[in-house]
């Protein structure tokens, strides 16, 4: 596609430029000089990428010993692991990257005509027409999903003594689902044609010599960028050490760890800079006319267009299960003398979505014209000058990002002793650290500037008789519109259960240790929806008349100036943060004895946070700056003459639409519970016996 227009573009240029040069004699046809231009790039990209992580993994560790009498330590040699570490990632990424330059540079160089009676004025044109389209399509999908059992079950079973040794599970889980999508084009637009016209003599009758500029500029940006990451994520972390012994149970420590982390991000941008430069010159040579000739004229006209559509779509979405537990359980016909029991859970879920659009738009056009120095006796045309800058710039930008992120968590330490004599129970922890957290970002930034410094220099003129005045025409129309749609949605649920629940029966005395149940929760939905956009106009035109001397009846040199500014921005942006968290800390040690009951220390804290953010600020800075310059030359009129004219008009018109809603939404629900419980058929302070609950 892409060789095709290239090989066009070359036969245009090849078939339709060509410069001439001429003198001719009276009666001959007019010298002309013609010159086309025609430019045409188009680039169409797209580029999907996916990428998919599957990860299922199960590992498990089950010594069993087994003893008829005696004592069994078990499991051999004592200690008892089951470790899991397991990385599951997947990445798509997709990026599209053009280039666009364009650059034109015709000359036209007239040469010298002489001309006798009755002649018509050599002529110049000279068309540029530069066109530039990009498409870019990019999608990526990644998808992680992991799925792991880590199990430590020691089972001992003996019709002795039991001897346990520690017995722990670690898992270490990640998870990471990574999408990007990127679209980036750079467009560059510059034509500088330059016109020298050679000098002109005529006795009477001729035509004016003639000198036109077109410059057409067209750059037009299409960008989708669509990035999709989803991470999920079930784990399961299980120590059950299990003891069953006609004699005494002597329990190890036991642990059950677990460390997970779950993130899906997406990122979806759009980024592209196009820039137009029109720097046409024309320059009128010298003309000597006796009588009745025609005016010389010139004519400039610079059009630059741009438009940029980007829609970005980022969704993230984390969704993490994890259960955690430690279920030590010991059973014996003696006393049991219980070890440590820790459950340790930490995770870490995140859902991250960003999607951003960003475009520089710069439209730059300097245009100048010079004309010559004009000699007339008799009943001359005046010269004229004309020149039409119109910029238009147009952005369209819609960025959506969607972030979610669930997070369910039960850690359960629920150490149970059941024995025929005592029971010395260890110290029983439960700890629970959570952190979920869904963050989404949607942006617009759009940056426009247009310039235009249009220049117009009128030569000599020195007339006897009834000749026209020198004319000059100045036309600026500068118009930029900006639309922006940011919509962030963040959407953050937490559910965690943390329970330490160490159970005690004994038919003599219980002795317990320390119990406590710590939580710390963290829930955050973050959504941002900004627009920015930047405008700015700045019209500079200068006009400079000729010194003319006129002897009778001649018409006064006129000078014309229009600046038009309009800019007009729309901006929506849509912040919607929701956080909700439920969470449950049960600290419940359960003794139930025929003996005494001794109490340990029994804490249950808890520390919930639950924050949602959301922020929609719209931000636009528009700058409209109009310079309009007319200088009158100097004027020498005998008798008869015209007056001179000059007229500048200078309209600015602004207009800002900005609509921001943002919606923040917290909820929580939290239970905190210590509740020790102690059944016992033993001896009260006066030393009676009975049944005590407390």
């Amino acid at each position: 596609m892409k060789r095709h227009l290239i090989a066009v573009g070359i036969a245009l240029i090849a078939l339709a430029a060509w410069v001439g040069t001429a003198s001719a004699a009276a009666g001959d046809p007019p010298p002309g000089a013609d010159q086309l231009v025609g430019q045409l790039a188009g680039t169409l990209q797209g580029a999907p990428a996916a990428g998919t992580a599957g990860q299922t993994a199960s590992d498990a560790s089950l010594p069993t010993g087994y003893a008829y009498g005696g004592t069994i330590l078990a499991p051999s040699p004592g200690s008892s692991a089951a470790n899991q570490t397991a990385t599951n990632t997947g990445t798509a990424d997709a990026s599209n990257t053009s280039t666009t330059a364009q650059t034109a540079t015709p000359t036209q160089t007239g040469g010298s005509s002489s001309c006798t009676a009755g002649c018509g004025g050599a002529g110049q044109s000279q068309n540029i027409d530069q066109s530039a389209k990009t498409t870019q399509d990019a999608d990526a999908d990644a998808l992680a999903k992991q799925n792991a059992v880590n199990a430590n079950v020691p089972i001992a079973i003996a019709g002795g003594n039991v001897l346990g040794g520690s017995s722990a599970a670690n898992q270490t889980a990640t998870n990471t689902a990574d999408s990007t999508a990127d679209n980036t084009s750079n467009t560059t637009q510059t034509a500088t044609p330059t016109q020298t016209g050679g000098s002109s003599s005529c006795y009477s009758g001729c035509g004016g010599n003639g000198q036109s500029q077109n410059v057409d500029q067209s750059a037009k940006t299409k960008q989708d960028a669509d990035a999709d990451a989803k991470a999920k994520q079930d784990l399961v972390n299980a120590n059950v050490p299990v003891s069953i012994a006609g004699g005494n149970v002597n329990g190890g420590s036991s642990a059950a760890n677990q460390t997970a982390t779950n993130t899906g991000t997406a990122d979806a941008s759009n980024s592209s800079t196009t820039t137009q430069t029109a720097t046409p010159t024309q320059t009128a040579g010298s003309t000597s006319c006796w009588f009745g000739c025609g005016g010389n004229g010139q004519s400039q006209n610079v059009d630059q267009s741009s438009k940029t559509k980007q829609d970005a779509d980022a969704d993230a979405k984390a969704k993490q299960n994890a259960v955690n537990a430690n279920v030590p359980v010991n059973i014996a016909g003696g006393n049991v003398n219980g070890g440590s029991s820790a459950a340790n859970q930490t995770l870490t879920n995140t859902g991250t979505a960003d999607a951003s659009n960003s475009s520089t738009t710069t439209q730059t056009a300097t245009p100048t014209q010079t004309a010559g120095s004009t000699s007339c006796w008799f009943g001359c045309g005046g010269n004229g000058q004309s020149q039409n800058v119109d910029q238009s710039s147009k952005t369209k930008q819609d960025a959506d990002a969607d972030a979610k992120a669930k997070q369910d968590a039960v850690n359960a330490n629920v150490p149970v002793n059941i024995a025929g004599g005592d029971i010395l129970g260890g110290a029983s922890t439960a700890n629970q650290t959570l952190t979920n957290t869904g963050t989404a970002d949607a942006s617009n930034s759009s940056t426009t500037t247009q310039t235009t410094r249009p220049t117009q220099t009128a030569g000599s003129t020195s007339c006897w008789f009834g000749c026209g005045g020198n004319g000059q025409s100045q036309n600026v129309d500068q118009s930029s519109k900006t639309k922006q749609d940011a919509d962030a949605d963040a959407k953050a649920k937490q559910n965690a259960v943390n329970a330490n629940v160490p159970v005690n029966i004994a038919g003599g005395n219980i002795l317990g240790g320390a119990s406590t149940a710590n939580q710390t929760l963290t829930n955050t939905a973050t959504a941002t929806a900004p627009n920015t956009s930047t405008t700015t106009q700045t019209a500079t035109p200068t006009q400079t008349a000729g010194s003319t001397s006129c002897w009778f009846g001649c018409g006064g040199n006129g000078q014309s100036q229009n600046v038009h500014q309009s800019a007009k921005t729309k901006q929506d942006a849509d912040a919607d943060a929701r956080a909700k968290q439920d969470a449950v800390n049960a600290n419940v040690p359960l003794n139930i004895s025929g003996g005494n009951v001794y109490g340990g220390s029994s804490t249950s804290n808890q520390t919930a946070t639950n924050n949602a953010t959301a922020n929609a600020p719209n931000s636009s800075t528009t700058s409209q700056t109009a310079t309009p310059t007319q200088t009158s030359g100097s004027f020498s009129c005998w008798y008869g003459c015209g007056g001179h004219g000059q007229s500048q008009n200078v309209r600015q018109k602004g207009k800002t639409k900005q609509d921001a809603d943002a919606d923040a939404w917290a909820k929580q629900y939290l239970l905190n519970s210590d509740v020790p419980f102690a059944l016992s058929y033993g001896r009260d302070p006066r030393g009676k016996r009975g049944v005590m609950t407390y």
